[in-house]
């Protein structure tokens, strides 16, 4: 019986917890479809927010973009008023200056970077040009390119009247030279005219029987911007013979002649070089005459030249004192070019009358001008001639393109013009 009870008491404790214990109810369908939905709607909901957040800056940073210039619109870069060309004709092309006036201008010694230079007023222009050995302290320099360490005692034009006459001194330590340069336009010539330079060479004070110092050794150049080729003349050969040192043609001045002519000159070495620069032709003759003295103990140019050389260099050696005359004639294809006549005006006696007449025109003419009186010194009148001379015989003739560099606040950094300047 006792066991009886100890399972029935079991039974019941079980039953009792059966029935006390919470009926799970089974899952509703419809609940947990609405659980789902409510999800999704959730996660829809945080894309769709990224999404518009993006797209509004986006559409802002767009509309930014556009608006903005509307509001505050932006200035174009001005240039300056003080680089700006003038919107105008330049003053060479206007009819006044047309015709014989720009023809009479047309050569000069429009190259005051050298001692003594002539070209003209046309790019790609010939160029002709004057150096000379000095000697100092037993050495010899080469001048051509005007500089203080040269130490000449004095250089410059005396007279000079801007158009087709001109007087320079150039006084070295053991030698002066002196330099008259004139324009003639003759029957037959071509567009431009001729010109002529006389070349003297003076002893500064009396020399001692040494080589180095009772000889002078000149070089005058012809040299051709555009790189057209020369023909060297015969009177490299034989000066005496053939007066004719070099020819070549131009579209602009037709055929032309170098001549030189001079009692005190025995013969002419030369050399001819082929390049597109001509700013460099102290650093081409240098070396050739170093060579020269290397081998045979004399500072002579080596007579040889580059195949169709642009430049040549004629050496004109002689004792001190000396005179020599170098002329150009322009048109010589022409029938009636009559080369002789116009040679001879401009060389010997004739060149002579000629230079004295342009000086008379300019002393008479700076006093008119000026309206000297007679009281004033000789000395002041002078240095009024020096200081005109010079401003006129310093003109020059440069082409090409230049930069100017503005202030750091302009919004303009460069600006690039072509000009022409004389």
């Amino acid at each position: 019986m006792a066991g009886t009870s100890r399972g029935s008491t079991r039974s019941r404790a079980s039953k009792s917890s059966a029935e006390n214990a919470p009926i799970l109810s089974p899952p509703n369908p419809k609940l947990r479809k609405d659980k789902t939905r409510n999800n999704s709607l959730i996660r829809i909901f945080n894309v769709n927010l990224k999404f518009l957040l993006g797209f509004g800056i986006i559409s802002f940073v767009i509309a930014l973009f556009f608006i903005y210039p509307i509001v505050n619109p932006m200035e174009k870069p001005q240039k300056p008023r003080v680089i700006t060309p003038l919107p105008a004709p330049k003053l060479t092309d206007l009819p006044m200056f047309e015709g014989e006036h720009r023809e009479s201008l047309y050569w000069g010694t429009y190259r005051p970077q050298v001692y003594f230079g002539v070209r003209a007023r046309t790019p790609q222009s010939l160029v002709a040009g004057l150096m000379w050995i000095g000697v100092k302290d037993g050495r010899y320099f080469m001048r051509h390119v005007c500089q203080d360490s040269d130490e000449l005692k004095q250089y410059g034009w005396t007279s000079h009247n801007g158009r087709d006459y001109g007087h320079q001194v150039l006084t070295e330590q053991t030698m002066s030279l002196t330099t008259s340069f004139l324009k003639s336009k003759g029957h037959g010539s071509g567009y431009g005219g001729d010109w002529a330079v006389r070349i003297g060479v003076q002893s500064n004070e009396s020399i001692p029987d040494d080589e180095m110092l009772n000889t002078a050794h000149l070089f005058f150049y012809m040299a051709d911007e555009g790189g057209k080729s020369f023909n060297l003349g015969r009177g490299v050969l034989d000066i005496h013979d053939d007066s004719v040192l070099a020819s070549g043609s131009r579209s602009d001045t037709g055929d032309w002649q170098l001549h030189l002519l001079s009692e005190d000159v025995s013969q002419v070495h030369y050399s001819g070089f082929k390049t597109p620069h001509i700013h460099n032709l102290s650093d081409l003759v240098q070396p050739n005459l170093a060579v020269q003295a290397r081998k045979f103990g004399h500072l002579l140019l080596s007579d040889s030249s580059d195949d169709s050389p642009n430049i040549l260099v004629f050496q004109i050696s002689a004792r001190i004192p000396f005179r020599a005359d170098i002329v150009f004639l322009s048109g010589t294809n022409t029938r009636d070019s009559r080369v002789e006549e116009r040679l001879s005006r401009l060389t010997g006696i004739s060149l002579t009358s000629l230079l004295s007449e342009k000086q008379k025109e300019f002393d008479d003419k700076f006093k008119k001008c000026f309206s000297l009186s007679d009281e004033l010194g000789l000395e002041s009148v002078s240095v009024g001639k020096v200081a005109l001379g010079n401003m006129l015989g310093g003109i020059g003739y440069f082409f090409g393109q230049s930069k100017i560099l503005l202030p750091s606040t302009s919004t303009v950094r460069y600006f690039s013009f072509g000009s022409l300047l004389f």
